[in-house]
């Protein structure tokens, strides 16, 4: 799935206020991170992660697992060491920005 245009803006801007929710460290991409990620999207559906300095991921590495583990999930920006993604909430009562996007 693929994001574009005024619905893609808005995300960005959303995830321009925000800090990161997850860091990707030296441990790389692991199953807890994976699970941690799973959790936060699910609930948040629009997150931002930070790669650290220590860590040998690649953002397209990053982009790459993520689309494997959930092929819903969608990379939205990437800016230096931050990435951000969404997906839509599986549970109506955490949609937020789901909502906004069919509205648009």
């Amino acid at each position: 799935m693929i994001i574009k245009g005024k619905k893609n803006r808005y995300l960005r801007s959303q995830a321009a206020v925000m800090k990161p929710a997850l860091q990707v460290g030296r441990d790389g991409i692991s199953e807890n991170l994976l699970n941690q990620f799973e959790i936060l999207i699910n609930k948040a559906e629009l997150i931002k992660i930070s790669l650290l300095q220590n860590t040998m991921v690649e953002p397209q590495d990053l982009i790459d697992a993520l689309n494997e583990f959930d092929d819903q999930v969608v990379h939205i920006q990437t800016i230096g060491s931050k990435m951000v993604f969404y997906k839509k909430a599986p549970k109506i009562k955490n949609r937020k920005y789901s909502i906004e996007l069919e509205n648009m």
